[in-house]
């Protein structure tokens, strides 16, 4: 555990690299120093790349564990995780007053090494493996989605609280049999300093963004397709800050070629998420295209990418169903379509470029609705009333 004269008392696991440009390490890099706070002291279990180290301290109190792999399989990449998380828990098992994780591939492993403790385990459900990973890994077998289903239930059942980020995401676990008493939604925050940042120098005149993770139910391929109906807006640029796995990016921007569309893109790559609100300070507009898909209109998700859009003052336009009409108002926060439909979506473009009061509009409403309701301030608010509720010693 290194050389340091205390050892963690909380516990922080998520299959998700971090630092990174999207939003699942920027709700880790919110919610994990609550906890640590919170109790005292914390260790972090991530994964990490090539540019990130193995270990690392923070603030005295806080260390940050990575498992590093090269291992590209989805599946075996997250089991190797689960024995990653196991063997850094079980060293410390009965110091562990609460541990806090935010997938199957992290919450069995601590459960198996923590229950005959008197740890609290708090479930943070974002995703489900079980309805996301279909679209990740088309080989994936019903017998596999089937086991994985009966660890996130067991994650759901042995949890003494539930958190989720969107009442989308509730509705779902409530149907599964869960008790609605221990689930609490915290939606997806902000911090509210975006006058700290400004557009890039090499930034173009005029550009709509993209920011954030590029599976295929975030719709990257239908905001490419809307591109071929703009080609006459030749002074617009498209920007996608963007992270994902390197075969991923890689087809997109080989599609976009194909699409015709790749000189009117600029590219940046797993930038830092200081950089990414650089960018987003200068656009005209930003998108959140999400598909029709089970992901979507099942399991639920808060796109943080939406939230920091309105916080910029970024008019957005975002596919039309219920987990974004959590956060925006048709032609009041934001600009509905209906998903998958990428000639909408151009229109879309077109309306709100050609007019330049509403997306005006837009934006104050947007930026006065995070004000009041969506910033990180008051999720963390929410989050240290639920530990408060398991009546943690400390």
């Amino acid at each position: 555990m290194g050389n340091l004269n205390y050892l963690p008392q909380a516990i922080y696991a998520s299959f998700d690299t971090f630092p990174a440009p999207k939003g699942a390490a920027v709700h880790i890099g919110e919610f994990a120093p609550q906890l640590f706070n919170y109790i005292g002291s914390g260790l972090l279990l991530v994964l990490g790349d090539e540019k990130t180290p193995r270990w690392q301290i923070e603030d005295n109190n806080i260390q940050i564990r990575r498992y590093i792999t090269s291992e590209e399989n989805y599946l075996q990449k997250a089991m190797d995780f689960g024995q990653f998380v196991y063997n850094e828990v079980i060293a410390i098992k009965n110091e562990i007053k609460i541990a806090h994780f935010r997938d199957p591939w992290s919450g069995i492993p601590i459960i198996e090494a923590l229950e005959k403790t008197s740890t609290k385990f708090v479930y943070e459900v974002n995703a489900l493996p079980s309805i996301e990973i279909p679209s990740r890994v088309s080989s994936a077998l019903s017998i596999t989605l089937k086991k994985i289903r009966e660890m996130e239930l067991k994650c759901l059942e042995k949890a003494d609280a539930i958190i989720c980020p969107s009442y989308v995401i509730k509705s779902f676990l409530e149907s599964l049999g869960i008790d609605t008493k221990k689930i609490t939604v915290i939606q997806n925050g902000t911090r509210l300093t975006n006058l700290e940042h400004k557009k890039p120098i090499n930034a173009p005149e005029k550009y709509l963004i993209y920011i954030g993770a590029v599976q295929p139910w975030q719709g990257v391929e239908v905001l490419l397709k809307a591109m071929t109906f703009l080609k006459d807006l030749s002074d617009v640029k498209f920007v996608f800050c963007v992270s994902g796995t390197k075969q991923r990016i890689k087809f997109l921007q080989k599609l976009a070629e194909k699409m015709e569309v790749s000189d009117r893109i600029v590219w940046n790559l797993r930038i830092s998420q200081s950089e990414v609100q650089d960018w987003l300070q200068g656009a005209s507009i930003s998108f959140a295209p999400l598909t029709e898909c089970e992901r979507n209109l099942v399991q639920g998700c808060c796109p943080i990418k939406i939230v920091e859009s309105m916080a910029a003052g970024v008019p957005v336009i975002a596919s039309n169903m219920p987990v974004t009409q959590e956060l925006l108002e048709h032609n009041e926060t934001g600009w509905l379509v209906r998903p998958d439909r990428p000639s909408e979506l151009a229109r879309a473009i077109r309306l709100l470029m050609a007019h330049p009061e509403t997306m005006k509009k837009l934006s104050f409403n947007a930026q006065k609705k995070v004000t009041t309701s969506l910033t990180w301030e008051k999720s963390l608010e929410k989050l240290k009333e639920v530990y408060l509720e398991l009546r943690i010693e400390r």
